[in-house]
């Protein structure tokens, strides 16, 4: 195999990893009919605009795994961008489906707390990796704030 396909090969084995969990994870929460009750609520766009939101942020996760890998970065190092992408996937899980803004909030803050040094150690390591991760960090913040203004209006 050349190395430039090879190369192609890796990066398309991480965004069909990074790619499919949230597909996957998405159809699933349609299935059971989870998401948001009452309605829109300030500051949140719809739910499908959401989980479209959080397919391309899991596609940068993906592409800044393959950027660190392609780059020889440590392995135990580069783990750190699937234990982010772990934590993101556990979200409809541990909010009960979305119905508990609390562990939502600390959920969303837990992560951001993961995600900036990952996010940190990528850029000095590779900045397009680092750059990949940093729309995740602003997602997150931007969700821990909308939380928070939901749980303490």
């Amino acid at each position: 195999m050349s190395q430039r396909r090879a190369v192609m090969t890796g990066l398309v084995a991480n965004l069909t990893v990074f790619v499919g969990a949230p597909v996957l994870l998405n159809g699933a929460i349609f299935a059971l009919g989870w998401g948001r009750s009452g309605g829109p609520q300030a500051g949140l766009p719809p739910g499908w605009a959401v989980g479209l939101i959080w397919v391309v942020l899991f596609a940068a996760m993906g592409a800044a795994r393959w950027l660190l890998v392609r780059d020889g970065a440590d392995g135990l190092r580069v783990d750190w961008v699937s234990v982010v992408a772990f934590l993101c996937l556990l979200y409809p899980l541990y909010t009960r489906g979305f119905s508990d803004l609390v562990a939502g909030l600390v959920g969303n803050v837990v992560t951001l707390v993961f995600a900036v040094p990952v996010a940190v150690f990528a850029w000095r390591r590779v900045r397009g990796a680092g750059a990949c991760l940093l729309p995740l960090c602003a997602w997150l913040g931007y969700a821990a704030w909308v939380t928070a203004r939901l749980v303490y209006r």
